[in-house]
């Protein structure tokens, strides 16, 4: 509505300019100003584009991936690799130890281990099933089979290309780590275990030889009392005696000799068996607490599963290989160290080679990049465009006032 000015409707002027000042906004006059600057907006938005395209191109980087198998173990013992292989310092070991701390691929490495989460972001473990597998297969599996760990996912990024090398170097480092901490385990375990037997089994063939003595001392008695009494064998044959709380004392001489042999040759079986058992726990004592302390050393896992055959050779070097309990106590050996090589040296795989697989990851892509910077560019032109008409407004109202 126009209002016009008339004798009896004079204007006051006042009273106009506070209500042109009601705060409203034309329309008309903000889409004029942005007009006026279009030019101004488009070479922004172009260049926040042209700087979204540099941050993809900056963010670029070249990525192998791949799942490398291991030994099957719980979601809770995987605990006890995690520790370790998230251990910077334990990297920086192993490339000493292979000789790779100046390669290039150990210099990548490297730069994993001297960042705090650089190698939990690198390798983490892939479990059975997980709870987005269970809903596409349509599954529900139970706690074994879902937490047990079937491989671990080793990732390695880098900005410039490396053709998936330094994977192959990182799944030997988590290699060398597995042999070390389950060889760790089972050597310390069996060397206490079979240190403490051989001692026991000790002390049962000393009590058992004092048995065999005590044995024989009666069955000489015995003799000598037959001799001196010829007709003490010849007891009623019908006689009903009990043999409880030591009354088979009550039973002829001849049956009491006869008793006591036995019972001699019975101690003399049992001695014989714990021999063998305390020889074979002998030499397993010296086999696994030489391999605990060849583990203490600093080698790599790979050596010291090498190295085993020749511990293996020192320990049984004062036995007789030709003795069935030796024998056969190399061959358990022999045995436990080819399932070792199969599970860690062999079994130890990736599914897929990572060889030739590296592929180049952006993170905004460059179209996206594109849209984001162009669109946030012509944003922030708008709003100054804007600020900066108001500012002049308002400045050129506060001029003209009286």
């Amino acid at each position: 509505m126009i209002i016009r000015a008339s004798p009896s409707n004079p204007i006051d002027m006042h009273n106009t300019q506070t209500y042109e000042d009601d705060g409203e906004i034309d329309l008309r006059q903000l889409v004029s100003t942005l007009w006026q600057q279009k030019g101004l907006i488009a070479g922004i938005g172009v260049l926040g584009a042209a700087l979204g395209v540099g941050g993809s191109l900056l963010s670029t980087k070249y990525v192998t991936e791949g799942l490398l198998l291991t030994p099957s173990v719980s979601a809770t013992d995987y605990k006890r690799y995690e520790s370790v292989l998230s251990s910077g310092a334990r990297l920086e070991e192993f490339l000493r130890l292979a000789a790779q701390t100046d390669s290039n691929d150990g210099q990548r490495l490297q730069k994993l281990a001297d960042k705090p989460t650089g190698l939990q972001e690198a390798i983490k473990p892939e479990f059975a099933l997980t709870d987005k597998d269970q809903k596409a297969f349509g599954i529900k599996a139970d706690g074994d089979a879902q937490n047990a760990l079937v491989g671990l996912r080793i990732r390695y990024a880098d900005k410039d290309p490396s053709n998936g090398t330094p994977l192959a170097l990182l799944a030997e480092y988590v290699r060398d780590s597995l042999i070390k901490i389950d060889l760790a385990g089972a050597t310390l375990t069996n060397c206490n275990t079979h240190a403490t037997r051989a001692q026991e089994l000790r002390n049962q063939q000393i009590q058992n030889e004092f048995t065999i003595n005590q044995e024989e001392k009666r069955i000489a008695g015995l003799r000598e009392i037959i001799a001196r009494h010829p007709n003490a064998g010849t007891a009623e044959s019908r006689q009903i005696v009990s043999l409880g709380n030591g009354t088979e004392r009550f039973l002829s001489p001849v049956a009491q000799l006869v008793a006591a042999e036995i019972h001699v040759a019975d101690l003399k079986l049992t001695e014989a068996q714990r021999e063998r058992d305390r020889t074979a726990s002998e030499l397993k004592r010296k086999y696994y607490c030489d391999a605990e302390a060849a583990l203490r050393q600093p080698v790599s896992g790979r050596k010291l599963l090498g190295e085993l055959q020749n511990i293996q050779t020192s320990a049984f070097q004062s036995h007789d290989r030709a003795t069935d309990i030796v024998e056969q106590t190399w061959n358990e050996l022999e045995l436990e160290r080819e399932r070792w090589h199969n599970t860690y040296l062999t079994g130890m795989r990736f599914v897929a080679p990572p060889e030739g697989t590296e592929v180049r990851e952006r993170k905004p892509g460059r179209a996206l990049g594109i849209a984001l910077g162009g669109l946030l560019g012509a944003t922030l032109a708008v709003f100054g465009v804007l600020v900066r008409a108001w500012w002049s407004n308002t400045a050129d109202e506060t001029s003209t006032k009286p």
